[in-house]
């Protein structure tokens, strides 16, 4: 029937990034796990007109010209990852790793905070061999759980102000510590991400494939993050499409 709709579209798609170095090369695609949403907005757009002031077409355009334009990208992530993380943060990332080990030999010295925590050198100690705790003097040796509570995770002492230790004295903490790894990510360390983005699509609605090749984004992050939440979280982030000698994005379909 003439006026039916030949062609629907309902998205799906693999969305891959790979950081930009200085000369814009991309440093590899990652694939940066479920996207729930891959939006590039319609352009904005300044144009240049002139109104006529003749008589017959007073106030008609009589010239229209595109004069600058801009796009922008927004996407949400739902796997709160490493890489993720990273630029939801607008951080430099690094390994953390904490090899096996004790300063049972040459005890740190803390100082005494009644009913506050103070961290100590390592996490994960060892709860198979408990911290010592001593005086300065190292003559008086503290008992835990009547003059103190180690936070073993975190690797932090709590001094009892129930307990014989007194506010501001110097304790002696030799501990034991189990190999630990992750990564560490400093907030704020890394204000610009410029990224190639490749969205490995397909129409759901008639099974054709396509790409969404974006040569250079600089994104920054667009949502909170909240660390104590009911629901699962996702990672919102937006950017600024930038020209490069290649173009600005398109798409191809196949």
């Amino acid at each position: 029937m003439a006026g039916d709709q030949a062609e629907s579209f309902m998205g799906s798609g693999d969305l891959q990034m790979a950081i930009l170095d200085a000369n814009d090369i991309p440093l590899g695609e990652l694939d940066v796990g479920n996207a729930s949403s891959f939006v590039i907005p319609a352009p904005s757009i300044e144009k240049k007109e002139r109104k006529s002031k003749r008589r017959a077409s007073f106030g008609q355009t009589t010239t229209s010209v595109v004069g600058e334009t801009e796009q922008d990208v927004k996407l949400t992530l739902t796997d709160v990852n490493r890489d993720n993380l990273t630029m939801a943060m607008f951080g430099s990332d690094s390994d953390y790793i904490q090899a096996a080990g004790n300063n049972t030999g040459a005890p740190e010295d803390v100082i005494s905070y009644l009913g506050k925590y103070s961290k100590l050198t390592a996490r994960n100690l060892d709860p198979a061999t408990p911290p010592v705790v001593t005086d300065a003097t190292d003559v008086t040796t503290y008992v835990e759980g009547t003059d103190y509570e180690i936070d073993y995770q975190v690797g932090r002492i709590l001094p009892l102000v129930s307990g014989s230790i007194s506010e501001g004295d110097v304790l002696h903490v030799g501990s034991s510590w189990l190999a630990q790894s992750g990564f560490s990510i400093k907030a704020l360390d890394n204000l610009s991400f410029n990224v190639f983005m490749r969205l490995i699509g397909r129409n759901e609605a008639t099974g054709k494939n396509h790409e969404v090749i974006i040569n250079k984004a600089q994104l920054e992050p667009a949502g909170d993050l909240n660390w104590i939440s009911d629901d699962l979280i996702d990672i919102e982030l937006t950017g600024k499409i930038l020209a490069t000698p290649e173009g600005t994005w398109e798409l191809v379909s196949y």
